[in-house]
């Protein structure tokens, strides 16, 4: 599944939806994944994250991208994102690509 959060939009309502959509969609056996331009950095400690990951880990998904996805400047971050399932992916790498844009590939 493919998600987009613009920064100037409301994160509770966000988060909400996303959560809705996770929750018809869940089954024991679905192999979920959730992708996209979260708009959130996952190389920093912040709130946003953490409500996020709240609701990922109430479906046991978690974050694979522990390195920047977007760099500006001096400025690097981690706000596109990959989450899956752990215990159902166990063996996964994710490579980054550089083309025009940035580019990730999940591999399980």
């Amino acid at each position: 599944m493919a998600v987009y959060w613009a920064p100037t939009r409301n994160f509770n309502l966000f988060l909400n939806r996303l959560d809705d959509i996770i929750k018809t969609l869940h089954k024991v056996d679905l192999q979920l994944i959730i992708c996209g331009d979260i708009n959130i950095d996952y190389l920093t400690d912040n709130n946003k994250k953490r409500q996020l990951d709240a609701v990922f880990l109430t479906y046991n998904l978690s974050t694979t991208v522990y390195f920047p996805t977007r760099s500006q400047g001096y400025s690097n971050t981690a706000i596109d994102n990959i989450f899956i399932d752990t215990y159902k992916f166990i063996n996964f790498t994710v490579s980054l690509y550089i083309v025009d844009d940035r580019i990730m590939m999940l591999k399980c």
